[in-house]
């Protein structure tokens, strides 16, 4: 079997899997070891040249698969959770099968950072040191508070786990209405509306489906308290940015940490970089450029022993949900 690597040359070093790399990592695997052929491309001129040959694709960067020849193909690895640009014309016969869960330990710190943000009012503390105010508030701790937790995939699970360690009641969201994440309680999606009016912290680790885009929408948004605080690491389309943005500005919410945006980079000139309350992270919480590469490594490597013995690869995506 051929694998074949597509690196992004214009992504940083510590995010390219080097051939030389994955061959140590299947010879030292007695179950793998001989069963593979590789090569290795980041010329995006000279893809089309690897890819009839290739069984398994690893794919740092996105490729429109129906430009290219792919006879072979039936399995193709992405290094990212979300999936949604790569599924336009997605060939029934190829598995996709994404990085969910990669980004879960580091994800989870950030969300626990921001939360704990809003219990202790260090958004409008920025905003008062900027304009030279001395505003004391006094307020309890975490314990007891309610998280909605939009999403309990890899990210959502670990963070559901943080959070609850940490004293916080946390709402799990999931599309069946079932989770196995460390959680108070889970939801169906259609059923959010009546969690929102006594939520302290939304979170959302959502990917962009057809089904959340424009889920938190002005009217679902205008439910949440004033107390409340907004976190967004999962995809910027499931909201609606202009309506947060004016809740902010009128002071109807009590701050947001946005991680992404509809844009990026967020362009100069744009109102929501002098939002009051709001936070911004330059689309960076979830990743960790020391261990990523690494992780994906590893969860590629088990996948490769399971698609050797005939097993369901593990985070292979459903198009037809999107993740």
């Amino acid at each position: 079997m051929h694998i074949h690597i597509e690196n992004d040359a214009s992504a940083p070093q510590a995010l390219q899997l080097p051939v030389e790399l994955l061959q140590q990592r299947i010879d030292a695997n007695p179950l793998l070891r001989g069963k593979f052929t590789l090569s290795e491309n980041s010329d995006a001129e000279r893809v089309a040249a690897f890819l009839p040959a290739a069984e398994i694709l690893w794919a740092g960067r996105k490729l429109p698969l129906y430009h290219y020849p792919t006879p072979q193909l039936k399995w193709v690895q992405v290094m990212s959770a979300g999936v949604e640009s790569w599924l336009e014309k997605w060939p029934a016969a190829i598995q996709l099968v994404n990085a969910s869960g990669v980004h879960g330990d580091k994800g989870a710190e950030f969300i626990l950072m921001a939360a704990l943000m809003f219990n202790y009012g260090i958004p409008g503390f920025l905003q008062d040191q900027a304009s030279q105010q001395w505003r004391p508030t006094f307020g309890g701790c975490a314990r007891g508070k309610k998280v909605l937790l939009l999403g309990v995939g890899g990210i959502g699970a670990a963070a559901a786990a943080m959070l609850t360690r940490q004293g916080y009641e946390v709402c799990g969201v999931t599309r069946s209405g079932y989770s196995e994440a460390e959680l108070a309680r889970c939801i169906a999606m259609a059923d959010i509306d009546a969690e929102l009016a006594d939520t302290d912290v939304l979170v959302s680790t959502l990917p962009l489906t057809a089904e959340t885009e424009g889920l938190f929408n002005a009217r679902r948004l205008a439910q949440l308290p004033a107390r409340a605080g907004v976190i967004i690491v999962g995809r910027a389309r499931v909201f609606d940015y202009h309506a947060l943005r004016e809740m902010l500005s009128q002071q109807q919410l009590a701050g947001a940490v946005l991680d992404v945006f509809p844009q990026e980079p967020l362009p100069a000139g744009d109102p929501l970089w002098h939002c009051p309350g709001l936070i911004i992270t330059p689309h960076c919480s979830l990743d960790d450029h020391g261990a990523y590469l690494e992780g994906c490594l590893s969860r590629f490597i088990q996948n490769l022993e399971r698609y050797q013995a005939g097993e369901p690869l593990i985070n292979r995506v459903n198009p037809e949900t999107g993740y």
